[in-house]
């Protein structure tokens, strides 16, 4: 089972949440506090199928929100971490284990944190790239169009490499539901942020296929 979360991805980590940037060549300059910094560092090797990575990011999580549980970016990121060790298991109970309980430290993470657009963003990601059988697009959808929201009202709610992964993931996820001026409008809006990249590149292939009837225009 390939499960990935393109993530990304704080000052004492018991009270900051650092913006957090889809895994690109692109890295956030606000992204700097040293603790949060190897913790990115290991989930993207973990990510990039690591074992060792992935079973050192997941005990290493586990020992910190312990001493701090009240902290989403922590928890969020566990959560993250475990479906990563649930693609690493072998096939039978630990493997589904490991994703309910991923499922379920994001779950508590949005839940804790319900305004914290890094915390819903890592969880949005990870969640669009579950399987489809485990039911979270929709949880994923929903989240996306939370943030698209969020960056709405306040642009300066997470930094401008997070707006644009969240504004492709979001285009994504209304053209799967047939909302093409949404999504049109979100892929706009991404490439307004007039950042060179690998993602700007993804949403003007997006745009070029949506044809003007599909978009209402």
């Amino acid at each position: 089972m390939l499960i990935r979360t393109t993530l990304i991805p704080v000052f004492a980590l018991a009270v900051f949440s650092a913006p957090l940037v889809a895994s690109s060549s692109q890295t956030s300059e606000t992204y700097s506090h040293p603790l949060l910094s190897q913790i990115f560092e290991m989930h993207s090797l973990a990510e990039a199928g690591n074992k060792d990575a992935t079973r050192r990011l997941v005990a290493w999580l586990e020992e910190l929100t312990s001493e701090q549980p009240d902290n989403g970016i922590l928890l969020v990121y566990l959560g993250s971490a475990y479906t990563l060790a649930s693609r690493d298991a072998f096939i039978g109970p630990g493997k589904l284990r490991y994703l309910m309980a991923g499922r379920d430290c994001m779950d508590r993470a949005v839940a804790m944190r319900p305004d914290d657009a890094n915390v819903r963003f890592i969880r949005a990601i990870n969640n669009y790239h579950l399987p489809t059988l485990f039911n979270r697009r929709s949880i994923a959808r929903d989240d996306f169009r939370k943030l698209v929201d969020q960056i709405g009202k306040d642009p300066q709610v997470v930094d401008s490499l997070t707006s644009l992964a969240i504004y492709y993931y979001a285009g994504l996820c209304f053209a799967q539901l047939e909302e093409e001026n949404n999504a049109r409008a979100s892929w706009q809006k991404g490439l307004d942020l007039k950042i060179n990249g690998p993602l700007t590149a993804k949403i003007s292939d997006e745009l070029s296929r949506l044809t003007p009837t599909a978009a209402g225009q």
